[in-house]
């Protein structure tokens, strides 16, 4: 494996299945690292897609360390990302991992449709 993506998409993922609630997937038609079933990062031809707030994905785009990132119908999806392949893989995933849990933790949360 030759390509710089798929090489450091290797790396975080072997980095990150290490984590409580972790695994590997498809989703967007890749593999996908989740977490409880949630995705929150996956490899891509422009780079790693991540899962953060919408006010993130604005301080990180005029950071230049994201661009935004847009459905198949080209709609710019606000809580989601693609890091540029130069950006901290690792720390963006971190992010959106905390972003995600901390996110499905509030939706099944006292009050939530499924409690």
């Amino acid at each position: 494996m030759s390509d710089p993506i798929a090489l450091r998409w290797e790396a975080l993922t072997a980095e990150f299945l290490g984590e409580e609630g972790v695994t590997l997937d498809r989703a967007f038609g890749r593999m996908s690292l989740l977490v409880d079933g949630k995705l929150f990062a996956s490899a891509g031809p422009r780079g790693l897609l991540i899962n953060v707030s919408a006010e993130r994905v604005a301080q990180l785009i005029r950071l230049g360390d994201v661009g935004a990132f847009r459905s198949g119908a080209g709609r710019v999806m606000r809580e989601w990302a693609v890091a540029t392949p130069e950006s901290d893989w690792s720390a963006l995933a971190a992010e959106s991992l905390e972003f995600v849990a901390d996110e499905a933790a509030a939706a099944s949360g006292p009050g939530s449709a499924t409690t």
